[in-house]
């Protein structure tokens, strides 16, 4: 089983360098007390410019190959959705500590088997639940936890994404499982309540296994209702908020919070910072995962921070629960269900 070294360089291997694990590279090699140790990717082009960048001399085109190097401490696995598993499991059963992008696991099923095989090694098991680390929304889940809203009325989440970036995920993955996962996360999260049913509808154009547009209504355990919308509708023109030297889109996200004695609202991916130009209006993003002077900040870090942070304490994550997160997931095969069935499904006996 890996250790949790206190003193030395904390060895943490990344397999994925696509848009985000490009992201989760930089974070890795900037952290204090860490050393980006390994990378794997099937690019060997995309793969030799990431670890040049970063001076990484271990690289692997197989992320196998690179859960299989012993001299690793910590694996972040950022490849694509439907590897999560089968990765995981393989990381697991090496004791690997592991960090998971989202979605943990392509079934609640697998996710529970996944924590199952985490306890049973030993080994810390989070999954990227970043909306948890960004500023404004841990605040106000601070206030939501300290009573200051009173009792817990709705919550209400919007994610509508490019229209240009469906092509990538169309055949892939679901937008329930994409997207809509990070607001299935947050009610979790504010409400502190399980969910009890829910109910949802899609909206589809052509014969692909994500739908364009998602709209759940979640009935809770403490009564309260939250109602999530997610799409892939906004249009090329939108300025842009997601910017990267290799990613640019725009994710139309708004959170709404009604209680009995406090409302607010949140716009997501928000800036003060505007800019015109020939390509259109951009507004940054600066809170996620902004890129400044060849350094990556923002949720993204505290994110990894605080994993790497858990592997020295030998304890688990006080941020990203890892219940939650496989929890999201069977939440996540209900609305699916609801929305091919037109039907209500029912969580009370805790089992699909």
């Amino acid at each position: 089983m890996a250790s949790a070294p206190s003193a030395r360089l904390l060895r943490v291997g990344l397999a994925g360098v696509g848009r985000f694990g490009q992201l989760h590279a930089g974070v890795l090699a900037d952290l204090p007390g860490v050393e980006l140790a390994a990378l794997a990717d099937p690019d060997p082009v995309c793969l030799a410019r990431v670890a040049d960048r970063h001076g990484v001399e271990t690289r692997y085109g197989d992320a196998l190959e690179l859960i299989a190097d012993d001299s690793l401490d910590a694996v972040v696995l950022a490849t694509p959705d439907d590897q999560h598993g089968p990765q995981a499991r393989a990381a697991l059963a090496r004791g690997r500590h592991l960090f998971v992008e989202k979605p943990l696991a392509a079934s609640w099923q697998d996710a529970r088997e996944l924590q199952r095989l985490a306890v049973m090694a030993g080994v810390t098991l989070q999954t990227g639940l970043i909306l948890r680390y960004e500023p404004s929304h841990r605040w106000l889940q601070q206030q939501i936890a300290a009573g200051a809203f009173g009792e817990l009325v709705s919550i209400r989440a919007r994610r509508n994404c490019s229209r240009t970036s469906f092509a990538a995920i169309a055949d892939r993955i679901h937008t329930v499982h994409r997207t809509l996962i990070h607001d299935i996360d947050l009610v979790l999260w504010l409400s502190r309540s399980r969910v009890t049913s829910v109910m949802a509808m899609e909206v589809r154009q052509g014969d692909h296994l994500a739908p364009q547009g998602c709209f759940a209504l979640l009935r809770l355990a403490n009564g309260a209702v939250a109602q999530l919308e997610s799409s892939w509708t906004v249009p090329a023109q939108a300025p842009a908020n997601v910017l990267t030297d290799h990613w640019q889109g725009c994710i139309d996200a708004e959170l709404a919070v009604v209680g009995s004695q406090r409302t607010a609202r949140l716009q997501g991916l928000q800036t003060p910072l505007q800019v015109w130009g020939d390509q259109g209006q951009q507004h940054p993003d600066l809170t996620l995962w902004p890129e400044t002077g060849g350094r990556v900040f923002g949720a993204l870090r505290d994110q990894l921070a605080d994993f790497t942070t858990c592997l020295r304490r030998g304890e688990p994550s006080a941020v990203a629960g890892l219940n939650d997160a496989v929890e999201s997931l069977r939440i996540a095969e209900a609305l699916i269900t609801a929305g091919q069935l037109g039907e209500v499904v029912r969580l009370d006996s805790g089992a699909l």
